[in-house]
This record gives structure tokens, sequence and C-alpha cells, in this order.
């Protein structure tokens, strides 16, 4: 019977032979949640039965290496891994999805997860990475690349002894196959390199590898990279006669993302389903099935993408870490149930796999916390929640889902700093994450919402058990002459709607408000500065802050850091280094992005002057990101006793 909600979406399909309940694919992105040596870890079966309970046609998790490495998460060199890999094909398919298994082999960026051997198709690599210290690659001998070849096929062929009923090759995203398609990675002059023909001849022999081993009849997908976004680097037309090769070759899909790990962070800066004209090029190019990826968040946007022909399949990753649960909900009507995917990079990048620590997401806090399941409580408590940001309402959600009666002060409205941490384009994600709160909240029977502002006396002689200060925090004060003039404008103001009107904008902080402060004026068309107080601009290493960094420099921005404010003058400001050497500089308005201070005085008094159980969580206990303060917010509500 067809869906009603959404009947592309829930449309049987085929993969090769494998008939897959429906177009939901759950793309390969490793959970680090194995054991060291790239055996399968009990948590990871949990995992994988999680995954599967969530409602997706085919699902891939981690990746395996067909070599002795294990920073891939799991290996698959060597008999010994097959029960293991067994168990986790098992587990897929007892719980209603087909088993997918990556194989992948990292390549040129062997080094940035860990392992000594750094191999490529010739010693080159991507030339902000050499110059932050990465490893030159090792350029392999055509003997080794025969040798990498039958491991390929060796791995492929124990995944389909160990019950997984698709293997797909990892050549996407500076894996080693691209490292052989790229034109700027690849400066070879023999049968591996020159023409795409021949950079393209490694992947072609990998898949007749596998196909010879596997026999002809068992699925084996690509991944490839529409382009990667590197300079010299694959282009969409190439990956298309790629495409069509390996079609020829007998492929069974090719699943399509863009970018490679170095230029992952444009992520960040990219709309939502920016890939979809590139995956619908490929898609008119071949007869296979193309799974259409990257940024796709909501069932809405992938029924359109399977409607106008982008693919035959969506391929979701985050997305799924927000919500396990995606693509069941979507099936029965659900998606206003989906908590959103707010596409920061946090939780799964920046501190899961650049991190080398097990996946995270930061708006799923129990994501694979297996011994933090939700219990209705025994001991029902009344608990005041002050604030209704991330962590607020995070935390009410969680302890009001446990039984306890929930009381939430807001002063304005749901959101807190996520409000004004919307307004750009690229985190427009964010607007999605406030109302799934509040409509969640608004709904749940128990609690109570207050929109006034919270008072020590208030919370008192309300009689509370528990106390959730998520107060946030303020703007940091700069200590300037002048600094309430007229034309100074604090960057959370204009970030709310305040209109700045002058043509040229002095922004005061380079961190990532102001950042994309800085960016969001540009856009307006007007002349920004921005002025750090430190010597390096946009100093945190995240993505982010990556992301900013080169959108920033292919701008007019000025950037000048080591200054300081001390002075706002007419239609000027004076900045001085840290030798006292002042600099006019000529401005119509100056946006005060200097970061913030966390305000907890109400919890201060709470903890020294009252019995209950107070939290100080989010931007109240520290200055920190959004998955901080969900996080805090959740655990909070977890310790309530």
């Amino acid at each position: 019977m067809e869906n009603k909600y959404y009947p592309n979406l829930f449309k049987k399909g085929k993969i090769g032979n494998v008939v897959l309940k429906n177009r939901i694919v759950r793309n390969s992105m490793g959970t680090y949640l194995g054991n060291p040596d790239g055996s399968v870890s009990s948590r990871q079966i949990q995992a994988y039965v999680d995954a599967a309970e969530g409602g997706a046609g085919l699902i891939f998790m981690d990746n395996a290496t067909p070599v002795p490495m294990t920073s891939c998460g799991l290996r698959a060199d060597g008999d010994e891994f097959i029960a293991g890999l067994s168990q986790l094909a098992d587990a897929l398919k007892m719980h209603g999805a087909a088993a997918g298994m990556q194989l992948a082999h990292p390549g040129r960026d062997a080094g940035f997860v860990g392992s000594a051997d750094v191999i490529g198709a010739s010693p080159i690599t991507f030339e902000p990475w050499y110059e932050a210290g990465a490893k030159l690659p090792r350029e392999l001998s055509v003997d080794e690349i025969h040798d990498l070849v039958s491991k390929f096929g060796d791995a492929a062929l124990r995944c389909r002894h160990a019950g997984f009923d698709v293997v797909e090759i990892h050549g996407a995203a500076g894996c080693i196959p691209t490292n052989f398609l790229s034109p700027h990675d690849n400066h070879r002059t023999d049968m591996y390199g020159g023409s795409l023909h021949n950079r393209m001849r490694l992947l072609i022999e990998m898949v007749r590898d596998m196909k010879k081993k596997c026999g002809p009849d068992f699925p084996i997908g690509v991944k490839l990279s529409t382009v990667d976004w590197e300079p010299e680097g694959i282009t969409l037309d190439e990956t298309i006669e790629v495409a069509k090769a390996l079609e020829k070759e007998g492929v069974a899909y090719i699943n399509v993302m863009a970018g490679t790990h170095a230029t992952a962070a444009m992520e960040f800066l990219m709309p939502n389903c920016f890939n979809a004209a590139d995956c619908k090029k490929i898609a008119d190019a071949v007869n296979i099935p193309v799974f259409v990826g990257h940024n796709i968040f909501t069932p809405d946007e992938a029924e359109e993408l399977l409607k106008n022909g982008c693919g035959e399949f969506v391929a979701l990753g985050r997305s799924q870490l927000a919500d396990p649960h995606w693509a069941i909900k979507a099936k029965y009507g659900q998606a206003s149930e989906i908590k959103p995917c707010i596409n920061c990079l946090i939780g799964c990048l920046d501190r899961g796999l650049l991190n080398h620590t097990a996946i995270h997401c930061t708006v799923n806090p129990g994501l694979y916390k297996f011994e933090r399941e939700t219990i209705n409580t025994t001991n029902p408590r009344n608990v005041v929640v002050i604030g209704a940001g991330p962590a607020g309402c995070e935390a009410a959600l969680t302890a009001a889902n446990n039984g306890h009666k929930v009381t939430i002060y807001e002063k304005r409205e749901f959101g807190g700093a996520m409000i004004e941490a919307a307004k750009p384009e690229n985190k427009k994600n964010i607007r999605r994450l406030i109302s799934y709160y509040k409509d969640h909240i608004d709904a749940h029977k128990n609690i109570t919402v207050i929109n006034k502002e919270a008072t020590y006396e208030e919370i008192v002689a309300g009689n509370y058990d528990v106390c959730i200060a998520a107060t946030g925090g303020v703007s940091r004060k700069i200590k300037a002459i002048n600094i309430d003039s007229q034309m100074v404008v604090n960057a959370m103001d204009y970030l709310g709607g305040k209109k700045v009107d002058g043509n040229t904008v002095a922004v005061i902080g380079g961190g990532i408000t102001g950042a994309e402060t800085a960016l969001e004026l540009k856009a307006e068309g007007k002349k920004v500065i921005i002025v750090e107080m430190t010597d390096h601009f946009l100093a945190q290493k995240s993505n982010a802050c990556q992301a900013y960094s080169i959108a920033i420099s292919q701008t007019d921005i000025e950037i000048k850091t080591g200054l300081r404010l001390i002075e706002v003058g007419d239609h000027t400001i004076v900045l001085t280094d840290r030798y006292g050497n002042e600099q006019n500089v000529a401005c119509d308005n100056v946006v005060i992005a200097a970061g913030f201070v966390p305000d907890n005085s109400i919890y201060t008094k709470l903890e020294e002057e009252t019995d209950m159980q107070v939290f100080n969580v989010g931007d109240a206990k520290r200055v920190r990101q959004i998955f901080d303060a969900v996080h805090e917010g959740y655990i909070a509500a977890k310790l309530i006793h």
C-alpha cells in the first residue's frame, strides 16, 4: 500500500537482487564503539540494533579496513573478524533492515586518523594539511596497488560470508580511490596516472576483484564525491564519467556525497540539499540507482528529491544521529516528532570522529549512552527550570519525560541565545530545533511555562525540590571611552533584528559570533572591518571556524588582530596594540561581538541559601556551545533525586 505521507520515500526498492522496504539509506559514519583492535564490541551491536529499529531500509554504520588498521573502526583483513562482523549483520537483519558494509582505506588521510603507513597515488596531499604538519603519503608501487586491490576483494568476500547483503567501496572523501582519481593528488606517469581512464583504473580493478570473488550477483556499490572542493581536484564531469564506467563493470549503485575529509567544514555553510542538482546529473547519466546525499534533514526534503529524480534512494547520516528513529517517525506521519539535526558538525565531527572518540550528537545527548536510558522515576519531584534556551528546554523535557513535574520560567521566548544564533541562513536548522522544543514543551502534560523573569524570592516561595538554572550568559562589556554612543550596536541585537545603517562597520571580536556577524553585514553590502584583541582570528579549532575563515578569505573583509578598542569617536574608533601604539579607523558603526560571560547569580544564591537540589547548566555555568548546553541540561535532569 502506498504511504499516504511520503509515497516515494516508502516505496520498495532494489539494489541488485536485494529488495529494500523503503528508499532510506543510513550512510556509513563510524561510531568508534568498536574494540581497539578493530573487533566488534557489545555496544556496537546495540548501536546497530538501534539503527535498524529506526526504520531505514539499508543501513551502513562503521566502515571496515581491508588491511591491518583500526583507525576507521572495524577490520575485515582476516578471517578472525568474520564472526564479529556477522553479529553486526545479524543485528541489522533481525530488526528489519538490509545490512551494508563499507570498505575503506583512508589513503593520504591515514596519518590524520592515526595510521603510521600513509599511502597515496603520489607524495601529494591537501596543502593546508601539509602546512599544518600532515605527513606526505608514500607513493604506491604497481605491485602494492595489485596487492591492495586483492585485499579489497578478500575483505568484501569476508563481509559476504559474515552475512552482509551489500558491500560498498568508499571511493570518496579523500579515501584511496580519490587519491588516484584527483588530478591534484595523482601525478603518476604509469598506467595509474594521467588520463581519467588511467586515474580510475584502481577503482575499476577493485570492483572487478570484488565481483570475481563475491560472485556476479552480489551487490557491490561505490561512494563517489560529486566534486571534492579542493584546488585542481575532481570535477563533476569526471565523476559522471567514472559513474558510467562503474555501471559497465556491474556496480549495483552509486552513493553520492561531496567534498573530502579535508574540506568537510564547508558543509557547515552549505544549504540543505545542496548536492541535489549534481546528484541528478549523475542519476540522469546512468541506469543504476543513485543515492542522493548531503545535508538532507527532513522527510519533506527527502521526498522532494526523490520526486524530482535526483536519485532513487536518499542517503542520510547526521539526520539519523540526531534522531535514530527518523525513518519510522516519517513513515507514520510524525515528522514533527523528529529531533532535528542543526548541521553544526560539533558532536559528530569536532568532538566525534575528528577527536577519535565515540561519536556524539549535539541535539541527541543520549546517543549510544545505553547506560543512561530514560526510566520513569518512582519518586517524582517538583522541578523548576529557569530559562528556555537549549539547556533549559532539554532539561525540562528530559525531567518531564522521566515523570517529574516541571515549571519553566522564561523572560522572553523559547530558544534563548539560539534565536540570534539562527539568523545566518546556513544556521537556519537551529530554528527547527527551537520549534521542536517549543511544540513538545507546550504539549507536555508535566510542564508548565511561566513567561516572566524568575526571581530568587519567587523560586523559594514555589516550594520546589529541584532547580535547574539555565539562565545563559550576558554580553561581555567593553571598557572604552564613549562605548554607549549611538553608533555602537551589540551583535546579539543586530542578529536579533536591529538595523545597522552605516556603510562601514567595525566588528569588535574575532570569534564565531564576530565572524558570522561580519558575513551578515557583508551580505548587506557593507564594508566590514573585524578587530580582534588577540593575535589570532577564529582561534578555536572547529569546523565552523574553518568554514568561516574560508568564507571570509573570499571577501574583502579586513581583519585586524592584536588590537583593542579604547575609544569610540565621531565616525571613527581608536585602537591600541599591546605596546600602547594607537591607530584611528574610520567607520560609521561599531558592532560589539566580544563574547559572553555567565549569568549565574540566582544559581549561586539558591545553592548557598536553600536545601534544594540545584544544577547550573549551559552558558550559566560556562559560555560554550549548544552542544554543551543540551548535554548538561540532559545530565542534570537525569541526576534528579
